[in-house]
């Protein structure tokens, strides 16, 4: 009976330690979620970043990034290289996307925007992209 009773309690800890190991990795998702799109904000205004815009969106994308697969925080850090104006930068950022995630749409564009002045970087984005969606053709 105190061994069903123990076995009872330690399945109850079990639980609760595994509920709150849940909890706090949703409450992560959100913060990254929350820094990532406070980082895109930034990068969406119109006029040039400060340096402290620069700063922090650095640090945004960093608290964004942490324990995250998603690739789409490296594709910010491409945008960011480019808005400063190292293209060099943010090609090779997307180039890394584009080689762990080659069917990535959002990866090819932005290695594209970053390869306006590399002919070689923009035909090759050209081409993965009309492989990956094809122009259609209106029929009619």
């Amino acid at each position: 009976m105190l061994r069903a009773m123990a076995h009872s309690v330690l399945l109850r800890v079990v639980g609760v330690v595994a509920a709150l190991v849940v909890c706090g990795w949703f409450a992560l998702g959100i913060r990254q979620a929350h820094d990532a799109n406070r980082a895109s904000a930034f990068m969406s205004s119109a006029s040039p970043l400060t340096a402290a815009q620069v700063r922090e969106t650095r640090s945004l994308l960093h608290s964004a990034g942490q324990l995250n697969p998603d690739r789409s925080v490296d594709l910010l850090r491409s945008q960011l290289a480019l808005r400063q104006g190292d293209a060099a930068q943010a090609r090779a950022i997307a180039l890394s996307v584009t080689r762990a995630e080659p069917q990535d749409l959002d990866a090819w564009l932005a290695y594209g925007e970053a390869s306006t002045h590399d002919r070689l970087g923009f035909l090759l984005t050209l081409q993965h992209l009309n492989r990956l969606a094809p122009p259609v053709h209106h029929v009619g």
